[in-house]
């Protein structure tokens, strides 16, 4: 009888140890978000000024390209300052080789990018601030562009994720917590919140009305522009998708897989914009008004009048 005949009942040393378990990751939603830092970055160090510098100049950047559409002049400035105190050549200077977008596709390529860097300073102070601004300044760019869907609602899905996160305290697709709000998770303000379900609702509006200006022009002047268009970002759409499902199990079935199986998939995408960011401040914004009518009611009802019975 050999050593290995006499070790009954252990393992044998020629077998690999069993794999991890694998349950947690087969059951968790990627995220459609990147990943953050561990900690914030330090208020008033080189890194987060650096970051406030490059997102100051995009922003201006995105501004610029934006406004040559239109004009071959342009004035304004970034919404921490840069630019201002600087001559009109100077900006010019600074932006002769930009040209201006052709595409709202074009412009949520350079947004998107803008929101990743911000998503991943894993820093509250900045995100907050910035990704209102970019939500803004989708709002006020998107109707002056043909409808191009796929990269609209993209981005959207991304803002939405984004701003749920934020207001949990957590990532909104994969529940992990956030770096920033290890002490408290109402880092958000009431005036924040309130801005940005201003925000939210104000965009499901200009998403409906260029979606049916969009249609009407179609349905009009049979416009192939806007068919290539979405043709392209078809294909676009799915080396996203493959990318964002890597790392998912072949047994998970993500709601993005079947999207371009849905019937009316642009009438739900355009009713699901900023769905969750909505759901939460409705409910939570509901509650305090709620709560402050009830205070009011009770300070206006005058007390009873004493009885002068007997």
């Amino acid at each position: 009888m050999t050593s290995t005949d006499s070790a009954g009942g252990f393992i044998y040393p020629s077998l690999p140890s069993p794999a991890p378990s694998t349950i947690s990751t087969s059951t968790a939603t990627p995220s459609l978000l990147p990943q953050q830092r561990r900690h914030p970055l330090k208020a008033g160090s080189m890194k987060e000024t650096a970051v406030i510098n490059h997102l100051d100049k995009s922003i201006l950047g995105i501004n610029r390209r934006h406004a040559k559409k239109f004009s071959s002049t342009y004035g304004g400035g970034a919404p921490n300052g840069e630019g201002e105190g600087k001559g009109e050549d100077e900006v010019e200077m600074e932006g002769q080789g930009e040209r201006g977008y052709e595409s709202f596709k074009e412009m949520v390529r350079d947004i998107e990018s803008l929101v990743d860097v911000v998503w991943v300073s894993g820093t509250p102070t900045l995100q907050i601030p910035y990704i209102i601004s970019l939500a803004v300044l989708v709002n006020s760019s998107l109707p002056s562009y043909p409808f191009t869907p796929q990269s609209t609602f993209r981005l959207l899905r991304k803002l939405d994720s984004v701003f749920a996160s934020l207001l949990t305290g957590e990532d909104a697709d994969s529940g992990t917590p956030l770096a920033g709000f290890e002490t408290r998770r109402d880092i958000v303000s009431m005036t924040e919140k309130v801005r940005i379900k201003s925000i939210a609702e104000a965009c499901r509006m200009v998403v409906m009305e260029v979606r049916e200006r969009s249609d009407e022009t179609t349905d009009g002047d049979g416009d192939a522009t806007g068919e290539s268009e979405v043709d392209s970002e078809d294909e676009e759409m799915e080396d996203v998708i493959g990318d964002a499902n890597a790392n998912a199990t072949n047994g998970n079935i993500n709601p993005i897989d079947e999207y371009h199986e849905t019937p009316g998939r642009w009438e739900m995408e355009a009713a699901r914009v900023y769905e969750r960011t909505i759901q939460l401040l409705g409910d939570e914004l509901g509650r305090q008004g709620e709560f402050g009518d009830d205070i009011g009611q009770r300070e206006i009802t005058p007390p009873c009048a004493p009885s002068t019975a007997q």
